[in-house]
Parts: structure tokens; sequence; C-alpha cells
């Protein structure tokens, strides 16, 4: 299990940013956190690799559902 404490500050920051209706923001900082989980990735870790007490492939939906929820995929 990887321990950095930097995907769940991310992910609340991304969660409050939505719920403050900056989409513009949410967007930019939402990317960023894919980038993140792509980085992971990228560096050999598997969807079922624990990132912070939760599955890389679970950090992964749930920045897909929240990307796709705040209707910020292009058309």
């Amino acid at each position: 299990m990887k321990k950095t404490n930097i995907i769940t500050p991310m992910w609340h920051n991304c969660q409050s940013i939505l719920k403050s209706g900056d989409l513009e923001l949410a967007d930019n900082k939402l990317m960023e956190f894919v980038w993140k989980l792509a980085d992971y990735t990228m560096q050999g870790f598997k969807d079922a690799d624990v990132i912070e007490g939760v599955k890389l492939e679970t950090w992964k939906e749930r920045v897909w559902f929240a990307i796709e929820n705040a209707g910020l995929l292009p058309e």
C-alpha cells in the first residue's frame, strides 16, 4: 500500500470545487487528478494496488464519475 497523502487531499479539493460550482476550475483540478493517477499507472501500479487505503481502480472510477456527473466531458 502506498501512503502518499497526496491523492485524498486532491480528491477533497476537487469535491469542494465542484460544490462551489466553479466548473472551469473543477475541470482543471480533475484533469490534474487524472494525470496523477496516470502517473501511478505509468510507474507500474495496477488497478488492485492500494493507495491511501483505496484501490487505484476505485480512485479512477471516482474521478471519472465526478467528471461525467459535472458535465465536463466534451461533446
